[in-house]
């Protein structure tokens, strides 16, 4: 009698289903480095205070901390991908995507990189924006603004 073993008759189909095995748990684990790795390099940019809080009553001179993820701050000069400075709008929510921001009284520019200001406010309700912008002053827009509401007493 003959004796049989099942995967000796067939080598080659062992060594096929190994080979499909091993290269599917290869490009599975390739596919889920890619999916993080394109999660990391999407990293959410956005501008966002600190303080004081939206909603807060402050007294005057009113303390603002600037916040920032996703990019870096470096004072005005040379435009450079994802890096620009903090600007302050009064009474306003943003500044137009690719619109240089003039320095006025409702347009308050710290393009020496600052992130904290003291500002002297009469008292009143204010809208207050931060509003980024690169090394030229024109504005990242709306997605890279973020206004609160406070009142000043």
């Amino acid at each position: 009698m003959m004796s049989y073993s099942r995967f000796s008759s067939k080598p080659h189909v062992l060594l096929l289903t190994l080979f499909i095995i091993l290269f599917s748990c290869t490009n599975s684990q390739k596919s889920k480095e890619e999916g993080l790795k394109s999660t990391s390099d999407e990293q959410t940019k956005r501008v966002f205070f600190k303080f004081p809080r939206d909603g807060a009553t402050v007294a005057s001179p009113v303390y603002i901390d600037m916040g920032l993820e996703g990019m870096m701050i470096e004072p005005a000069g040379p435009v450079r991908e994802g890096y620009g400075h903090h600007h302050i709008l009064i009474n306003q929510t943003h500044w137009p995507k690719g619109s240089v921001i003039p320095t006025s009284d409702s347009t308050l520019h710290y393009g020496k990189g600052q992130t904290e200001v003291s500002l002297d406010l009469e008292p009143g309700d204010y809208v207050i924006s931060l509003q980024f912008a690169d090394g030229v002053h024109s504005s990242f827009g709306k997605e890279m603004s973020s206004s609160i509401n406070i009142t000043v007493e």
